[in-house]
C-alpha cells in the first residue's frame, strides 16, 4: 500500500504535520456543518491532487503532499454553501496558476490556497459572502447530520442581533456597526450610536472561542486552531516572526484607526473580536506561515507578516471586503521578495560600514 501511494503522492514531513493539525479545525467543522464539510474537503484534497498529478506524471513523478495540504486549506476556508463544482474549479485554478506555471512544488510565489480562494471570491460573490449555514446548536451537532440547509439572515436585520446564531457573520455586523456608530456620532444621534455600542458589547467572546458560529469551515473554532498551532509548534513547523507578526500589524492598524476616528468602538474589545470572531487565526496558524511564499530572512520575515496583519485590519475596516487576510497575504506574497532584498542588502551595507 505504501508503495502505491509513493507512486501518485511525494512523502513530504512537514506536509504530512499539517495535514495531521488541519484535522483539528475539521472536526469543528464537522460539528458546526455536518459531514457535508468532510466530504467537501477531502474533494478539495483530490481535485488538487489531480490537477498538479496531471502535470508531473509527464515526468514520472508523483504529486507533492503540498498539493493535499493546498486542497485542505481551500476546503477549510469556503463556506459551507459553496457548491462542490466550484471548489473543484478553484482547485484547478489554484494549482495551475498559483503552483505549476511557475514550476511547481518550491517554486511558487504565490501562496495556492490563497489564489484559489481569491479567484473564487472575485468570481462568485454571492456564494462565498452573501449568504451562509446556521451551525447546528448543541448535543452531538452535526455529528449526526449531513450537512444544514438553514441559511443566516441577512447583514440589515440582523446587525444589532450579532451575537445570535442566525445573525450574518460576525466580521460583518461588526464593520456594519463601527460604520453605524461612527455616521451617528457625526450626525450628532446619541441614541443611534449608544444602540449600536449596546449590541457591539453583546457580542460574547467566549462563543467565538469556542466557535460554534457561521463562518467558512475550519475558521470558526479558536480552541482547536490554538490546538493545532501547539502541535505545529512541537513539530517546529512554524517560524515565530511569522506567527506572531500578523498579531501584532492587526494591533497596530486598529490602534491607528481608533486614534483616526475610523474605528468607533472600544479599542482592546474590538482587537479581541477580529482576532477570535474572522480567520485572523486561521490564517496567521496556516497561510502567513507557509514557508515557501515567504521571505527566508528573519527580520524581513517580521517586516512581511506584520505588514499583512496591517494590511488585513486595514482593509477589514475600510474597504467593501471582509477578506482582509485573502488580500493582505496576496499582497504579502507579491512584495515579500522585494523586503527581503531590501533587507539582506541593508544588512550587507551594514556589515560593509562595520568592517
Amino acid at each position: 500500500m505504501a508503495n502505491f501511494l509513493k507512486q501518485y503522492v511525494l512523502y513530504q514531513k512537514p506536509q504530512i504535520n499539517m495535514l495531521l493539525a488541519l484535522c483539528l479545525p475539521l472536526i469543528g467543522a464537522v460539528y458546526n456543518f455536518g459531514w457535508r464539510a468532510a466530504l467537501y474537503v477531502m474533494f478539495s484534497m483530490f481535485c488538487c491532487w489531480l490537477a498538479e498529478y496531471l502535470f508531473t506524471r509527464r515526468e514520472k513523478k508523483p504529486a507533492s503532499a503540498a498539493a493535499l495540504v493546498t486542497g485542505a486549506l481551500l476546503g477549510l476556508i469556503s463556506p459551507p454553501n459553496v457548491p462542490f463544482w466550484m471548489v473543484a474549479v478553484g482547485a484547478f485554478f489554484c494549482i495551475i496558476f498559483g503552483k505549476m506555471v511557475f514550476g511547481g512544488f518550491g517554486k511558487n510565489i504565490f501562496n495556492p490556497a490563497m489564489v484559489g480562494r481569491c479567484f473564487l471570491y472575485i468570481s462568485f460573490p454571492a456564494a462565498l459572502a452573501a449568504s451562509w449555514y446556521v451551525p447546528f446548536q448543541g448535543g452531538t451537532a452535526g455529528f449526526t447530520a449531513f450537512s444544514s440547509l438553514t441559511r443566516t439572515a441577512d447583514v440589515d436585520s440582523s446587525m444589532y442581533n450579532v451575537d445570535s446564531v442566525t445573525s450574518a457573520t460576525t466580521l460583518t455586523a461588526i464593520k456594519r456597526l463601527n460604520q453605524a456608530r461612527r455616521e451617528a456620532i457625526a450626525g450628532q444621534n446619541q441614541a443611534e450610536a449608544d444602540r449600536a455600542l449596546k449590541a457591539f458589547d453583546s457580542i460574547r467572546l467566549d462563543r467565538l472561542v469556542v466557535g460554534n458560529i457561521n463562518g467558512c469551515h475550519g475558521e470558526t473554532s479558536a480552541i482547536l486552531i490554538l490546538l493545532a498551532m501547539a502541535f505545529l509548534l512541537y513539530q517546529k513547523v512554524l517560524f515565530i516572526p511569522l506567527l506572531i507578526g500578523p498579531f501584532l500589524g492587526l494591533f497596530v492598524a486598529k490602534l491607528l484607526l481608533h486614534l483616526m476616528g475610523l474605528d468607533t468602538m472600544p479599542l482592546l474589545q474590538g482587537y479581541l473580536l477580529n482576532v477570535f470572531g474572522g480567520g485572523t487565526l486561521f490564517a496567521a496558524v496556516f497561510m502567513v506561515t507557509e514557508p515557501i511564499s515567504a521571505p527566508i530572512n528573519n527580520k524581513a520575515r517580521w517586516i512581511y507578516a506584520i505588514m499583512i496583519g496591517f494590511l488585513a485590519a486595514i482593509i477589514r475596516s475600510l474597504s467593501a471586503f471582509n477578506a482582509g487576510f485573502m488580500f493582505a497575504i496576496l499582497l504579502g506574497n507579491t512584495f515579500g521578495p522585494l523586503i527581503e532584498i531590501a533587507v539582506t542588502e541593508w544588512e550587507k551595507s551594514k556589515k560593509a560600514k562595520q568592517a
